[in-house]
């Protein structure tokens, strides 16, 4: 063979372990990226469960206890925001 020829040959295996290695990398990162989803997913519902027990609270809460529970329920509420605006970007670029 020439070298030419066994030059060609070892850049085609080369690319298909890369080509093969790129396609492992890619579906773990997908997979790690619905894992992360779901964890996201599970976090904020968690929170809402939170913000509605608060909102509940806020209508029997002192006049004095009320500003600092809606602060409370304002950074809530944006970090519930914060994370959905997060999750519709990661579902955007899967």
């Amino acid at each position: 063979m020439s070298e030419r020829l066994d030059y060609v040959k070892q850049l085609e295996a080369q690319i298909t372990t890369t080509k093969t290695t790129l396609g492992k990398l890619k579906a773990e990162r997908k997979a790690h990226l619905l894992a992360a989803q779901h964890e996201e997913i599970e976090n904020l519902e968690k929170y809402l469960d939170e913000a509605n027990i608060s909102v509940k609270g806020l209508s029997e809460a002192a006049d004095d206890a009320w500003t600092d529970l809606r602060e409370a329920l304002d950074r809530l509420m944006g970090d519930i925001s914060s994370g959905l605006k997060k999750l519709m970007g990661d579902s955007e670029n899967s």
